[in-house]
């Protein structure tokens, strides 16, 4: 494993409170462990922003959206979520930013997400979900998107389509293991990568309460199905450490899985690295 290296800069530090999100944070900050430091406003990563209650008409919508987020810049927003997803619960990011969506699924069907996890409690296929289950999903992840996750770092390499965001339904999954392939592979420390993930649970908290009754009508014990709901930092120390043993680290599974070449990840670090600080 890469050595992590010791620093004082605040993950937290990244979030952005903008109205109709919770989950909205600028990459920029992060230190490296050569001395570079992700530049501002140049990726930022969220939950999927969807249109408000029915009762408010799009003129509304854009108004009053528009007007917070006018000022990240943003020209390309990157969906993860599938084709299923999207038409069930259309992004509203372009009509709140003007940005360009490209829709870049990571597993399609609806895989990864709640409501797919959820089938299978409602079926009785399992009653719980626990670490090593996210775990298990995450290594899919890896085992079967390494090209959409290599697109994903072509996008953000090329300085015409940035500023970026990056989202997929709450913004913890699929969306957090493609920012930390990303932040690792640009040498962020491990323990702040693993902290940027962790976040989504800070962020947007006690969500599994939110399913109580349903979960009680299943005889299923909320403790046993907390995690599907939470991002728990042993999840992505143990996918991070999975990349290293499996394909050498991150940088070697975008060259491999990804199907990059070492000229890629040295764009991707001209765009979104500033300069040596030490």
């Amino acid at each position: 494993m890469r050595s992590s290296g010791v620093t004082a800069f605040d993950p937290a530090s990244t979030r952005l409170v903008i109205p109709g999100t919770a989950n909205l944070r600028d990459l920029g900050g992060y230190p490296t462990t050569d001395g570079r430091t992700i530049l501002p406003g140049r990726v930022f990563r969220s939950e999927a922003l969807s249109r408000p209650g029915a009762q408010e008409a799009l003129g509304v919508f854009e108004k009053v959206h528009a007007e917070h987020f006018v000022g990240l810049g943003l020209r390309t927003v990157i969906d993860l979520r599938s084709v299923e997803e999207n038409e069930q619960d259309p992004s509203t990011w372009h009509e709140a930013t003007g940005a360009e969506v490209l829709s870049l699924p990571i597993l399609e069907g609806g895989e990864g997400t709640d409501n797919y996890f959820f089938g299978d409690l409602l079926s009785g296929t399992s009653t719980s979900f626990l670490v090593p289950d996210m775990v298990s999903f995450y290594k899919d992840i890896l085992r079967r998107q390494g090209t959409v996750l290599g697109e994903v770092v072509r996008v953000l390499a090329d300085p015409a389509k940035g500023p970026i965001l990056v989202h997929c339904s709450a913004g913890k999954d699929r969306t957090g293991v493609t920012i930390a392939l990303v932040l690792d592979a640009l040498g962020v420390p491990r323990e702040l990568v693993v902290q940027d993930y962790a976040l989504t649970q800070q962020f947007r908290p006690n969500r599994v309460e939110l399913h109580a009754e349903v979960f009680d009508g299943l005889g299923v014990a909320l403790d046993d199905v907390r995690v599907l709901f939470e991002s728990p930092p042993e999840a992505m120390e143990a996918t991070l450490a999975h990349a290293d043993e499996e394909y050498g680290g991150s940088r070697s599974y975008l060259l491999e899985a990804g199907g990059l070449d070492p000229a890629d990840l040295e764009a991707l670090e001209r765009n979104l690295l500033g300069t040596v600080t030490h």
